[in-house]
């Protein structure tokens, strides 16, 4: 496959390569293998992607986790950015969406959800909480007036792209600690 697939030959891939994968995951791999081409790697129970579009890292799981908000599905889609969350704000995000995962080793954001416009949707908004343009009430609440919005066809920029410029890997992780000299 090219770096964009047609839709014959995703599927043909997702057929050969997903047997006894859920279908609605298999339908979200079609779109992923269309939308990015061959995976960089695949196992009987996941496949990823890496430098794709906005991402750093694009997971595909076999199986998910259940989960309620803000409506419920199964989490099946991992994306990463390139993202420093301020330690104070690690909580407010997790209150926000327990579908985050901070990882500020890396100087990484993650979503879980069932697609790409829901992992967009709660990094931006996650961005939102960070830059202190949104409590986590709003956001939950803004969050909610998005999902009616899109069920409704009315037009949002949140679920199209990302809306916040990522660290590069250098400048994202945690900053060194104090170095005390102990003597000799």
């Amino acid at each position: 496959m090219t770096a964009t697939a047609s839709s014959k030959s995703a599927e043909e891939w997702a057929q050969k390569n997903l047997e006894g994968w859920p279908p609605k995951t298999i339908a979200l791999a079609v779109e992923l293998l269309r939308k990015y081409g061959d995976p960089h790697e695949a196992t009987p129970t996941e496949v990823a992607w890496y430098h794709n579009g906005p991402w750093k890292r694009t997971i595909l799981f076999k199986q998910g986790v259940p989960h309620n908000f803000p409506k419920p599905h199964v989490d099946v889609l991992e994306q990463t950015v390139e993202y420093r969350v301020p330690v104070d704000k690690v909580p407010d995000l997790l209150r926000y969406n327990g579908s985050l995962v901070v990882d500020r080793t890396r100087g990484e954001l993650s979503a879980h959800c069932d697609s790409e416009q829901q992992n967009t949707i709660a990094l931006n908004i996650a961005d939102d909480i960070v830059k202190e343009e949104r409590n986590v009430e709003q956001a939950l609440a803004y969050h909610a007036q998005i999902i009616v919005g899109l069920r409704d066809r009315e037009p949002e920029t949140y679920p199209q792209k990302l809306r916040f410029k990522q660290a590069p890997s250098a400048e994202a992780g945690d900053e060194a600690p104090l170095l005390v000299h102990l003597g000799d």
